[in-house]
């Protein structure tokens, strides 16, 4: 690191005869006398030290470099996004055509990008959604990406659509049966303290989930339930619990009262507040 550290601050190479152009033939001379040699790194060190070079010299670069690479591929983009923009405002509808429930245009540029490329179709949806395709060659490569953006757009909205209607179905049971099958969870870094297992240290039902996960972090994002560090379980939330505890009241089936009388102090969790809260 002290000769990166040299080369970085100085811009020359940790040669000896680079260090003895910045500090002079007698400072080097005397740290060979002390068998100190340009090969060693408290050769470099001494050096470092005589030109006060910082110990993170080599580290301050690599950041500036980096900036300076950031910032020219922000005035590239800047660039770039101020001639589309250009060309965006000057274009002449050549046709259009319907798709499903969209509306493609396809125009002409007046001018050309540095590739050549001087078509682009817009397509606009009767919700009001709106998709811009890539500038193409051509008038038929521009139709041709907006039927493929319509067409890609339409297949991950009808996948929205069905993993809400599986989710709203799924959603009950997997809190009903998380609910049921788990066991009571205690913060598990208290050791084994005797109030381990009081209602101050309760976090929730833990499951071992072999569940859907994108179902669970659907749950999770609603607060209903956290995943475990490991990932393999889920714990339901005092949120989560109270939904399913209100859901199973609901459902007409044998032994199901029973499971809930024998859990009734989970409402006392439920309702708990900590003095922090």
């Amino acid at each position: 690191m002290e000769k990166k550290n040299f080369k970085a601050f100085t811009k020359l190479n940790p040669l000896k005869k680079n260090a003895i152009q910045l500090c002079g033939q007698e400072f080097v001379d005397s740290l060979t006398a002390n068998g100190i040699y340009a090969k060693d790194d408290e050769f470099w060190i001494e050096v470092n030290r005589k030109l006060n070079i910082p110990d993170n010299a080599y580290e301050q670069l690599k950041i500036r470099e980096k900036v300076k690479r950031e910032q020219a591929l922000a005035e590239e983009r800047a660039r770039e996004k101020a001639e589309m923009e250009r060309l965006l405002s000057n274009k002449e509808e050549l046709y259009s055509k319907n798709r499903s429930d969209w509306t493609i245009v396809v125009f002409e540029m007046l001018g050309t990008d540095k590739y050549g490329n001087k078509f682009v179709a817009e397509c606009t949806k009767s919700s009001g959604s709106q998709l811009t395709t890539q500038l193409s060659i051509t008038s038929q490569e521009a139709y041709s990406r907006a039927c493929s953006l319509v067409d890609e757009n339409e297949k991950q909205s009808q996948q929205v659509r069905s993993f809400i209607e599986h989710y709203q179905v799924l959603k009950p049971l997997y809190l009903m049966l998380i609910y049921l099958s788990g066991k009571d969870a205690y913060n598990p870094y208290l050791g084994s303290r005797p109030k381990k297992c009081g209602i101050e240290n309760f976090i929730g039902v833990g499951f071992y989930s072999g569940f859907d996960y994108n179902i669970i972090d659907h749950l999770k994002k609603e607060e209903l339930l956290e995943r475990s560090s490991t990932g393999k379980s889920v714990i339901l939330s005092t949120k989560g619990m109270q939904l399913a505890r209100d859901m199973l009241k609901t459902i007409n089936m044998d032994g199901v009262e029973r499971l809930l009388e024998q859990r009734n102090y989970h409402e006392d969790y439920i309702n708990y507040k900590s003095k922090s809260d």
